[in-house]
């Protein structure tokens, strides 16, 4: 969709270049993706196209053999291919109803090269195109291979790990107001803007990363909720109030946890 709206002309499904133009939210959506490495990692560990004819899936950039792409697996033959931004179909021909490899390089292969060319070639040989099915991408984190963005949240958290125990199940049971509770989902995935975070993306100077409660400490989203001193005198109140014991934990998601 986002292709065919700004005519596009990339075979890959994946973005590799911001768009530019009027600001749609698919154009923010997109760009935001080109400028987030991280978000561009995991989509790229989760995704996974299962070739058909070859026609939409970038040769050296797509994840399209095990869990990596051929720029990273071969970087030299990359380097010097003449074909950097070629989808598979590209990168052969047909003699019936057989495929058949052929690349073209900047200048003859030599010696390790040549090596190099085998191993792909080997790496290739259990590569079966068909020539009538399309290429589709597919979701590793969803058992039918479908994307969510509930799966995607869940990848993004820094909280998310296969056995840590923690739901995000526990923020929304209506007990506050919605606006809490995405502020309390906010501050877990660590998107509030402290100091801190404003001094690292060139916001404010260094010397005023302090958080403004205590002056001591960097301002941070845990910091700023749970280990301020000025903070934790509330904590403590409350937790008196309530005839609880308790620790302090870590993190925002210990909290919830």
């Amino acid at each position: 969709m986002v292709k065919f709206i700004h005519n596009i002309n990339c075979s890959s499904f994946l973005p590799q270049a911001p768009i530019s133009g009027a600001g749609s939210t698919w154009t923010r959506m997109i760009n935001h993706y080109i400028k987030d490495n991280r978000l561009q990692e995991i989509v790229s560990h989760q995704s996974m196209v299962l070739i058909g004819n070859g026609k939409r899936t970038v040769f050296w950039h797509d994840t399209w053999l095990a869990n990596y792409c051929l720029a990273d697996r071969f970087p030299t033959l990359y380097h010097l291919s003449n074909d950097k931004d070629a989808s598979i179909d590209k990168m052969g021909m047909w003699d019936g109803f057989e495929w058949t490899w052929f690349f073209s390089w900047i200048r003859p292969l030599r010696g390790r090269n040549i090596g190099l060319l085998e191993q792909l070639y080997v790496v290739l040989s259990t590569v079966l195109l068909d020539n009538e099915a399309e290429d589709r991408l597919i979701w590793k984190d969803n058992k039918l291979g479908r994307f969510s963005v509930k799966s995607l949240c869940g990848l993004l958290s820094p909280t998310h790990y296969p056995n840590n125990g923690f739901s995000f199940a526990g923020i929304w049971k209506g007990i506050v107001p919605p606006k809490m509770e995405i502020f309390c989902w906010m501050a877990i995935i660590i998107r509030l803007n402290t100091r801190g975070v404003l001094v690292r993306r060139g916001v404010l100077d260094i010397s005023d990363s302090n958080c403004l409660i205590c002056l001591v400490k960097e301002e941070s989203v845990d910091h700023l909720i749970l280990h301020c001193h000025q903070h934790w005198i509330i904590w403590s109140k409350i937790i008196k109030w309530w005839g609880l014991s308790w620790c302090c934990p870590k993190n925002l998601s210990g909290l919830f946890s």
